[in-house]
């Protein structure tokens, strides 16, 4: 079995700081939720600029039944769902992935004002590692801690948003710790950026928070003269810093045994479609209509 050799002290440099906190949102107005309204009265006018109950109808400049504007509309907690899940991490000795794959997972979250979210837990079922099973609850199941996000930019002038999330208690502590027969256990900490879909500048009931990987460091040095390119998801919103997801393992893998190894982590990404339900709610540039 491929062991994790020692990584050089440049590595830990370059991402200890990634697991501080969430990202900072660019300057100027960011992503916020918004809701449809019923439009207040002037006499029997009413003052809105929609007649749709979605406002995705066009703009009206006055006499529309309803309003676009920030709001959580009743304020209740979505629902989440989603099929295969994986956990990249790369072994940089080899440049091997050791996913952590999950057939189905399932959650819940809830916003509380029309840029945070919290009380997000997932959990994960039906996973695994090099073929054996990988758990935290019972066997096989894995559950995030709570977790809390903010929305931002990843693109503002294409409309991009994404949702980053990290420990909701303690920013930068694990977003999850489990342990995996074949592996040993294992502590994932930092945030995750995914990028939302279904309600970007539209009102609707069901939306997607996708998370996908790719080789967005580049290269990085983790030993002198030696260079490896990691698997992590958008590392930052537009004018934020940077915030990526961190794995550390404990077990004979590593050839450190007895502690969680590398000091800091190894760069990792989260990879899957959490398919969400709740209110009828959009996303938009603060300060619309």
């Amino acid at each position: 079995m491929t062991r994790i050799k020692i990584l050089g002290l440049a590595l830990v440099a370059v991402f200890a700081f990634a697991a501080i906190a969430v990202a900072s949102a660019s300057a100027g107005t960011n992503p916020a939720l918004f809701e449809c309204a019923k439009a207040p009265k002037e006499g029997k006018t009413y003052l809105g600029h929609h007649d749709s109950k979605t406002c995705n109808d066009a703009y009206m400049a006055t006499g529309g039944k309803y309003v676009l504007q920030e709001g959580l509309a009743k304020g209740k907690a979505f629902k989440s769902s989603g099929k295969e899940a994986k956990l990249h991490t790369i072994n940089p000795e080899g440049e091997v992935d050791i996913p952590v794959t999950c057939t189905e997972f399932k959650g819940s979250g809830q916003y509380v004002n029309p840029t945070t979210v919290t009380k997000v837990v997932t959990l994960f079922e039906h996973c695994k590692a090099l073929s054996a099973p990988c758990e935290n609850v019972k066997k096989e199941e894995i559950e995030t801690k709570s977790l809390a996000g903010t929305f931002g930019w990843v693109d503002k002038a294409a409309g991009v948003v994404g949702t980053d999330l990290a420990n909701e208690a303690h920013p930068g502590t694990p977003v999850a710790e489990f342990t995996c027969s074949a592996i040993g256990q294992i502590k994932t900490t930092g945030s995750v950026i995914g990028i939302n879909g279904g309600n970007v500048k539209a009102i609707n009931k069901d939306s997607t928070l996708t998370f996908s990987v790719g080789d967005y460091l580049g290269e990085v040095e983790y030993a002198p003269g030696k260079k490896y390119k990691p698997l992590t998801n958008v590392p930052e919103f537009e004018g934020g810093s940077p915030d990526i997801l961190l794995t550390e393992i404990k077990g004979a893998i590593t050839g450190h045994p007895e502690e969680f190894y590398p000091p800091g982590g190894l760069p990792s990404g989260q990879e899957g479609i959490s398919e969400q339900k709740g209110e009828a709610l959009g996303i938009y540039e603060e300060g619309s209509e």
